[in-house]
């Protein structure tokens, strides 16, 4: 009761252009860079739930979609220091974006907290595929390059590039379709509009359940509990190609120290919920927990790989 009073008041201070310092220390607002009501958001919106207990705030949700999550970023990278702001975010604003469009932000205009979850991409194609695992599929690429199209998220996205770092091992091409999301690529697979479906794992999931397609291949060195049969990168002697997709929490570039392992604190008590063990096994990610310089070696080591891929393929920003 007392946090939706806090919360109540504080919307109302807002409106009135009047500032409360001693209320602002109980409410902490939440970027989360994409539209309300997808994945992501529900993700973030769940460990934010489930971490104001340990915040000893109420967190407030902004979501501030567009540019592949860059404007939402960029607003964070733009906030005060305090510690009473933050975001959630995932690799593309992160590792991709700045490589591929205009962007106001870069490594050192934020402080990576904590990552939460990891997941892989995974390929797919109908039952009549002439491939029955990874690396048959890899090989019926290389055999006819160019030939086979595959869906992704969008031009240099997330899917893309996972999916490029892998048929560049081993010489094999194929041609992307971008589309807004995973339930459109495989939508567009279903319709036989494209060969290859490259996205999350829960649509593919479900589409193994019902018989329709086969999933050969992830962009994991190690196996998907949900898509045993998918062959991974470390099979196929390549494990240094992983791509995953990870959610986790950033702060501005100089918030306090103290304040930055408070909020890390409370985010991993939150993932260890036994509420949050169910939601990521029904969002099909696991939980994978990287703190501060875990996480900030990841994202730089990322960032590197997926900049020179961009400009291998020519899809770096002009």
């Amino acid at each position: 009761m007392r946090k939706h009073k806090l919360l109540a008041a504080a919307l109302f201070t807002a409106a009135m252009g009047v500032g409360n310092a001693a209320l602002a220390s109980d409410v902490v607002k939440m970027i989360i860079p994409t539209a309300p009501g997808g994945g992501t958001d529900s993700l973030f919106r769940a460990a934010a739930r489930y971490a104001e207990p340990y915040l000893d705030a109420t967190v407030v949700v902004q979501n501030a979609g567009g540019a592949g999550g860059a404007i939402g970023v960029g607003q964070l990278a733009r906030a005060k220091p305090d510690g009473l702001t933050m975001a959630g975010v995932w690799m593309g604003p992160i590792t991709v974006a700045p490589h591929s469009i205009p962007t106001t932000y870069g490594l050192n205009d934020y402080i990576p907290v904590i990552q939460l979850d990891a997941a892989p991409y995974v390929l797919c194609v109908r039952k009549d595929f002439p491939a029955n695992n990874g690396k048959e599929l890899l090989e019926q690429l290389k055999s006819k390059p160019g030939h086979y199209t595959f869906g992704t998220d969008g031009v240099a996205g997330p899917g893309q590039l996972a999916a490029e770092r892998v048929f560049q091992a081993f010489g094999a091409k194929a041609r992307d379709i971008p589309y807004r999301g995973a339930g459109e690529s495989m939508t567009a697979l279903m319709g036989k509009v494209v060969d290859i479906y490259v996205g999350s794992v829960p649509p593919a999931v479900a589409m193994v359940k019902a018989g329709d397609v086969k999933c050969l291949l992830a962009t994991s060195a190690g196996p998907v509990a949900a898509l045993p049969q998918a062959t991974t990168l470390t099979t196929l002697g390549i494990p240094e190609k992983e791509t995953l997709l990870w959610h986790g929490i950033v702060v501005p570039a100089g918030t306090p120290d103290a304040t930055v392992e408070h909020i890390a604190d409370a985010f991993e008590k939150a993932a260890n919920s036994p509420e949050m063990a169910k939601f990521f096994e029904t969002a099909g990610v696991e939980k994978k927990i990287l703190r501060r310089k875990a996480f900030s070696d990841h994202i730089s080591k990322e960032y590197a790989e997926l900049g020179d891929l961009v400009k291998e393929l020519g899809l770096q920003k002009q």
